[in-house]
């Protein structure tokens, strides 16, 4: 069986310390205000029954593909949104 994902035949010409200091604030930024959504959401008057809401399940779940350290996160968010019905 062949590996489901190869290593990438074009790697960055950058080095993971430099993409580091390139995309840190633009990745923080975007964290930062799905926290101040969620946090929004939350304190909004029915915010619990929101928080039932699969959409946020989804959220919470792209939160676990953040932390995981297995890597192809940015395919594994595609496949938890996409909807399997299509």
């Amino acid at each position: 069986m062949a590996d489901q994902h190869p290593i990438p035949k074009l790697r960055s010409p950058k080095t993971g310390p430099e993409l580091l200091d390139m995309y840190f604030l633009y990745a923080r930024s975007h964290l930062l205000e799905t926290a101040s959504i969620l946090d929004r959401i939350q304190r909004a008057p029915d915010g619990d029954k929101a928080f039932a809401d699969p959409r946020i399940g989804q959220l919470i779940a792209a939160c676990d593909i953040i932390k995981d350290t297995a890597g192809y996160r940015g395919e594994r968010f595609q496949l938890l949104f996409s909807d399997p019905e299509k």
